[in-house]
């Protein structure tokens, strides 16, 4: 009996130890109807770089016109894990500037949309795309930035970017409203659309999502 009660302690204590430790499990596992990390969703593997890569001409069905002009093309490239995605959406962003504006203009140019994309299966290749239309970037300047920020469910589970000449060194300049929302900065709607939406949508259909 006094072994009995000698011991006593410790198995009290290897009881406490193993409480705590299960208890560290279950803190660590996510509860039903969490949801999953960022990594476990996506991951983006390539974007359109800047410069003649983000150049293009209109496909043609015939004959090129002599008048051909140059779009502004922008790809993301992702692969994804779960077995399907039900819902995504990626904003993309452009911004260029315009060395020549006069005092009365502003010198920078932000262009966005959302695309909205729904069930997405699981795999790599997949592609979403954007054109910036010849207009503006006749009118308003050259190409120094663009970027694409995904979304599952309304979080942010992916974004990257690239950025040249007073980008080059910005971190995540898509993201800081220092820059995108600067006084010298404006905002404009209907430049940058879907490429499931443009002439663009005719080039390679099935290698890329088609926006809802």
């Amino acid at each position: 009996m006094k072994r009995f009660k000698t011991c006593l302690p410790a198995f009290m204590v290897v009881g406490v130890v193993a409480l705590f430790s299960f208890s560290d499990i279950f803190a660590q596992a996510p509860a039903p109807g969490t949801a999953a990390p960022a990594a476990s969703l996506l991951r983006i593997t390539d974007m359109t770089k800047l410069g003649k890569d983000a150049l293009q001409r209109a496909p043609s069905l015939g004959n090129r016109s002599p008048k051909g002009r140059n779009w502004g093309v922008f790809d993301v490239e992702f692969e994804t894990y779960p077995q399907w995605i039900d819902d995504m959406s990626i904003t993309f962003t452009v911004m260029v500037d315009n060395p020549r504006a006069t005092e009365n203009e502003k010198r920078f140019s932000v262009f966005s949309v959302t695309s909205l994309y729904r069930d997405v299966a699981m795999g790599r290749d997949h592609k979403a795309g954007v054109v910036l239309l010849p207009a503006a970037l006749e009118r308003y300047g050259n190409m120094i930035g663009f970027a694409a920020q995904l979304y599952v469910n309304g979080e942010l589970v992916g974004e990257a970017g690239v950025g040249d000449g007073l980008l080059r060194a910005q971190d995540k300049w898509w993201a800081n409203p220092q820059i995108v929302s600067a006084p010298n900065v404006q905002k404009l709607e209907g430049y940058l659309l879907e490429r499931s939406k443009s002439i663009f949508a005719l080039v390679d259909p099935d290698s890329y999502e088609v926006s809802r």
